[in-house]
């Protein structure tokens, strides 16, 4: 999505056109009369918007597509997609130059738990299998994995599908979501912070793409956390966009920040170093084919 469609469904969200048209306003005139903007003006969006495949014309009405499903109201999660997730980043940017000025993060509207899960829920298949592919091979005898952070479950549901026993656990906020959308799967879940404490007895620790929203200090704590959540001789396997490996890693670290006002990427040294002072051997960092971020992985001794 590039910067004007982002900005075009802001406005449209913005106006209360995105409302209208999704619900039961048609025409330009409908819509203008719902929402206050002039005729021209919603004729210009929802044409916009239709070019986009957000809407189709339809006896000379203008209705949702697939595409605009997640900004309806939806009880399941993964029908929202990543639309709505972008618009909420760019409200982050918007308000980054205050974030900059007072180190607070961003105020966080009612949906903002759903979007998150549904941008994660739409996450592609193969990147997923890849990266619970690498995960494994660190080491082919787990028995029991937790997946920390694993939102909508995909490397949760990954996992259980290669006969592990699985634990998932993530804010409390999230894990309610959870026990819908992973009704009738194989994964236990837990709400909690890994910052603070993790369970233990696990020969496996999975965390994906959550370091970079931790800031340092959160980080260290999640790394030694997972040292302790390990049996003598597991693996820790984070996956993370490492800042001089990762294209526009730097970049995506100023995105965390706008977001939560702490978030950043990190180098392959500090990682390095993070895991070396939490007590794990064998450290290593790698790239996976056909995956934009790196494996960042370490053993913990078995003495």
């Amino acid at each position: 999505m590039d910067y004007r469609e982002a900005l075009l469904l802001r406005a449209a969200r913005e106006t209360g056109l995105l409302d209208a048209v999704t619900t039961d306003a048609g025409t330009p005139e409908e819509v203008a009369e719902a929402t206050g903007v002039t005729e021209r003006a919603a004729r210009v969006v929802l044409d916009a918007m239709a070019e986009l495949g957000y809407l189709q014309p339809v006896d000379g009405e203008y209705e949702p597509t697939n595409r605009a499903l997640g900004f309806l109201a939806t009880a399941d999660v993964r029908s929202i997609g990543h639309a709505p997730l972008t618009l909420d980043s760019v409200e982050f940017w918007l308000q980054l130059p205050e974030t900059m000025r007072t180190g607070d993060p961003p105020d966080l509207h009612d949906d903002w738990t759903d979007h998150y899960v549904g941008g994660m829920a739409a996450r592609d298949e193969a990147d997923v299998r890849a990266v619970v592919t690498a995960a494994v091979r660190r080491n082919p005898d787990a028995e029991r994995v937790l997946d920390v952070g694993g939102g909508p479950g995909l490397t949760s549901t990954e996992f259980a599908r290669r006969g592990l026993d699985v634990t998932l656990l993530d804010r409390p906020d999230v894990v309610d979501i959870d026990r819908d959308l992973l009704a009738g799967e194989p994964v236990e879940l837990v709400a909690g912070d890994a910052t603070d404490d993790l369970p233990g007895g696990f020969d496996l620790v999975f965390c994906s793409r959550v370091a970079h929203a931790l800031g340092p200090g959160g980080t260290r704590a999640l790394v030694a956390n997972a040292y302790d959540a390990l049996n003598p001789g597991g693996s820790l396997v984070l996956t993370d966009f490492v800042r001089g490996r990762a294209e526009d890693a730097a970049l995506f670290g100023a995105h965390v920040f706008a977001m939560n006002g702490q978030g950043e990427t990190y180098t392959e040294a500090q990682f390095t170093d993070w895991l070396a002072d939490a007590g794990f051997e064998d450290v290593e960092i790698r790239d996976v084919p056909g995956v934009s971020d790196q494996i960042i992985a370490g053993r913990r001794p078995r003495n």
